[in-house]
């Protein structure tokens, strides 16, 4: 199991930069729309959510991103790097997690496919610490 990483358009100037995240076909539905920060050598995730697919935007430097599929147990680990921002699907029924492997704080910007209640569709799996 391979995940699906987009790098999305990056427009640059000495202002800094802009991206359209919420353009394109994989982004129809939007819902639990989140916005965390990551830490140098800290981790976010760990969980999978039964019938919800996960997209996560990864804005800012060097990560690791790993998933498993909780039905086959096949494991995914990707290192991500560099300064523009990643578009990462995450299916159903797969655990995933981020770990912020540079020096600086890296931004997670995060939303669903369908409505979330935390209590019965977040589902914590310890993936990576």
């Amino acid at each position: 199991m391979e995940p699906t990483i987009i790098e999305l358009a990056t427009k640059e100037d000495e202002r800094g930069f802009m991206i359209k995240p919420f353009e394109g076909k994989e982004r129809n539905s939007i819902y639990n729309v989140h916005l965390v920060s990551l830490n140098p050598g800290t981790v976010r995730g760990n969980h999978f959510h039964p019938t919800q697919r996960e997209y996560i935007f990864i804005m800012g430097h060097k990560a690791k991103l790993v998933m498993v599929d909780s039905a086959t147990g096949t494991r995914s680990e990707k290192i991500l790097e560099g300064k523009g921002c990643l578009l990462i699907i995450v299916p159903p029924k797969v655990a995933h997690a981020v770990k912020n492997i540079s020096n600086e704080t890296i931004y997670l910007l995060c939303y669903t496919d369908n409505p979330l209640s935390p209590e019965k569709d977040v589902i914590k799996k310890v993936i990576l610490t």
